[in-house]
C-alpha cells in the first residue's frame, strides 16, 4: 500500500492557498474547518452581500464579487465559488476543495485505503442529504410532522447504517488513529453549533443514537484548532 504522514505538526506548502467564497460558511466552511483543524495558514478571502429584501435571493447585491468576476478571476470554477488557488493555479468545486486540502494538509488518513474509507465516508453524508431533501418535499404539506419524521426516525436509521460501515478504528476518529477529513465532514454535518441542519438540538439527539459517530463528532468539537476557528470565526453576511 501506497503510504503517507498522517502527522499535522509537519504541514509544509511552496504557497500560502488561498480560499475564495461568500462571506458566509456555506459551500466553503468544511474546508476552513480543515485548515483550523491542521492548523495551517492560509488567505481567507470573504466577497460580503446583501439583500435588498430581507431573504428574497432575487434581491441580493454582491457588488465586488460581480466585479471580480468579470475579470475573469473566477472562470476555473464556471464563473462560481468556492475556487481555492494554489501556485497561482485556480480550482473550483467544493468536494474536490476539500479533497485537495485534506490530503495536503495530511488529513486523508495515513495510507491509500483508509484515504479510500475517508472519501467513501464523506461521499455517504450525499446520500442522507439527498434523502433529507426528498423528505422535505415529500412533507411541504405538513413540514412539522415530516421534520418530527425525520429527525426521530428517517436520520437515526441513516445514521446507524453509516455507523456499520465504519471500520475497525481505535477511536475515537472514524479511520485510524488521527482526526481526518472524514471526522470534521460528519462534525459540520451533524455536530457544529452552526452546521447544516437549523435544528442542532434534533440533529444531535439522532447524533447520539450512534457511538462511534458521536465520539468522533465530539472529539472533533473539542480538537484544539476546530474549537479555535468555531469560537472566533466571523458571523458573515448571512446566517448559514
Amino acid at each position: 500500500l501506497g503510504s503517507r504522514s498522517s502527522s499535522l505538526q509537519f504541514v509544509t506548502m511552496a504557497q500560502k492557498m488561498k480560499l475564495s467564497y461568500f462571506d458566509i460558511r456555506g459551500l466553503a466552511e468544511v474546508t476552513r474547518l480543515l485548515f483550523a483543524a491542521a492548523k495551517a495558514d492560509y488567505e481567507d478571502c470573504r466577497y460580503s452581500f446583501s439583500f435588498g429584501t430581507p431573504g428574497d435571493f432575487s434581491t441580493i447585491q454582491r457588488e465586488q464579487f460581480d466585479a471580480v468576476k468579470a475579470t475573469g478571476e473566477f472562470d476555473a470554477a464556471l464563473g462560481k465559488v468556492p475556487i481555492l488557488e494554489v501556485d497561482g493555479i485556480k480550482v473550483g468545486q467544493s468536494k474536490a476543495i476539500e479533497r485537495y486540502v485534506s490530503k495536503q494538509l495530511g488529513l486523508m488518513g495515513s495510507n491509500d485505503i483508509e484515504a479510500f474509507q475517508i472519501d467513501s465516508l464523506a461521499l455517504h453524508i450525499a446520500d442522507v442529504k439527498d434523502a433529507y431533501k426528498a423528505a422535505k418535499e415529500a412533507g411541504k404539506d405538513d413540514k412539522e410532522a415530516a421534520m418530527k419524521k425525520w429527525f426521530e426516525e428517517t436520520l437515526p436509521e441513516w445514521l446507524a447504517k453509516v455507523e456499520k460501515s465504519l471500520p475497525s478504528a481505535p477511536g475515537p476518529w472514524l479511520v485510524g488513529n488521527s482526526i481526518s477529513y472524514a471526522d470534521v465532514v460528519y462534525y459540520y454535518f451533524l455536530r457544529d453549533p452552526k452546521g447544516f441542519f437549523d435544528d442542532t438540538e434534533a440533529a444531535a439527539k439522532a447524533l447520539a443514537t450512534c457511538s462511534r459517530l458521536s465520539a468522533a463528532c465530539e472529539a472533533t468539537f473539542k480538537h484544539e484548532g476546530v474549537a479555535a476557528w468555531v469560537s472566533k470565526r466571523p458571523e458573515g453576511s448571512a446566517p448559514f
